[in-house]
């Protein structure tokens, strides 16, 4: 019986990585079903806010106490630095977004073909291509759409899936925007199986297995692969942050873990009829549903058609402006700073001895070449005009002032 924890806010899957010798026997047991990338990223997560990675020093302009912050890892198992680039993407796209109605489409397929996804990283990108060209067969006019890579499910098995973003409608042939608010989800699900089976044909070995296989999806599931696209959004900003969460984020978030007792771990997740479900695994097979699901180096988890595309995204805009269709949102992106205190309701700035409330950045400490670097410090400090330099008063001489100087900050002299 797995004991629960007392104290869930210190359960995390970085504590439990670095428990006892559990990374290097994760490391050594699944040596061949992990990457070097993979690995890498797992690091630098345990590393996250070590001084050894760097960080920047902050000094108060009154009384000169001084605060380090350590820079983050921004890897992409980290739950931290994953939120914070889920919340920046949902920004940005709020900020680009159409305004008209949206539908939330989640193109999914059977669990054969999961392991080949898996195992083939490479053949992913074939997903992307599939669902494009099924919307454009299903909507006639040119819609604008965002789709987002889903490998994995609530219980940390493979699950690929895609979670795409549509406009209901789009840019006609003589450039008009014509609503479409219909799909119909029968010819949406048979052709979702046919782009997908042919384009991953495409790309597959020619094995009388795999050609099998293909065969056999068709046969089996004669309706198509399931298609779920009920969901009507009219806020976009709603919608991104939805989304967002889907981007550069463990398979499993810190909350989830509801107990580890050194050898096995327990942790929850909701089912798809939002029944509360436990599962527990020994420790090493849990860091790798988790670290399994680390997308490839480079692979982009995003891709952008239609009126949404990077090489469109001008022209779309100034024509959706013509006919009074983009909202024109000013999006504020947040500094670390704010989204402290927006997160977990502190301000890192804050003097922690005198209560001054803006620290002033006094230096960076970065790693260079096998060591520790230091850059900015007192002349940072002059350039912005935080230190002041006045001569000694009791040099009462008419000549210039040498150049060993009083110097004070804001009238106080400080002992740095």
């Amino acid at each position: 019986m797995v004991k629960r924890s007392p104290i869930q806010s210190q359960l995390t899957f970085k504590s439990i990585v670095l428990d006892k010798d559990n990374w290097s026997r994760y490391q050594s047991v699944y040596a061949d079903r992990v990457t070097a990338h993979q690995i890498t990223e797992v690091e630098k997560m345990l590393n996250c806010g070590n001084s050894k990675n760097g960080f920047a020093s902050y000094i108060c302009l009154k009384c000169g106490a001084t605060a380090r912050v350590c820079f983050s890892c921004k890897s992409r198992v980290c739950s931290s630095c994953g939120k914070v680039h889920a919340d920046e993407w949902a920004q940005q796209l709020a900020s680009r977004m159409i305004n008209v109605t949206h539908r939330h489409v989640t193109f999914t397929m059977p669990a054969e073909l999961w392991p080949l996804l898996e195992a083939h990283s490479d053949w992913r990108k074939e997903l992307f291509g599939a669902a494009n060209r099924t919307l454009k067969k299903v909507i006639k006019t040119k819609p604008g759409i965002v789709m987002v890579l889903h490998p994995y499910g609530k219980d940390l098995k493979a699950n690929f899936h895609l979670h795409v973003l549509v406009t209901e409608g789009g840019m006609n042939a003589v450039g008009e925007w014509e609503e479409q608010q219909f799909l119909n989800y029968k010819t949406l699900r048979k052709v979702w199986q046919y782009e997908l089976l042919t384009g991953l044909r495409s790309v597959m070995p020619s094995t009388q297995s795999l050609k099998k296989l293909v065969d056999r999806m068709f046969r089996q599931y004669d309706n198509g692969f399931y298609v779920h696209a009920k969901p009507r959004v009219t806020d976009g900003q709603g919608i991104a942050r939805y989304i967002g969460r889907y981007i550069r984020h463990p398979a499993i978030a810190n909350t989830r873990i509801v107990a580890y007792d050194g050898e096995r771990v327990t942790f929850y997740y909701k089912d798809g009829d939002g029944v509360r479900q436990e599962r527990t695994l020994p420790v090493l097979e849990f860091i790798h549903g988790v670290v399994r699901h680390i997308p490839p180096k480079q692979f982009k988890m995003v891709r952008y058609f239609g009126l949404y595309a990077p090489r469109k995204a001008e022209k779309a805009c100034a024509f959706m402006e013509k006919i009074g269709k983009m909202l024109g949102r000013v999006i504020r992106k947040l500094s670390w700073r704010s989204r402290i205190q927006r997160d977990f309701h502190r301000d890192p700035l804050k003097c922690p001895r005198c209560g001054e409330p803006d620290m002033a950045l006094y230096s960076l400490t970065v790693p260079w070449r096998g060591r520790m670097k230091t850059v900015g410090g007192m002349e940072w400090l002059f350039e912005r005009g935080s230190l002041v330099e006045i001569p000694d008063e009791s040099d009462t001489n008419d000549a210039p002032p040498p150049k060993s100087l009083v110097m004070q900050m804001k009238q106080l002299t400080l002992g740095l």
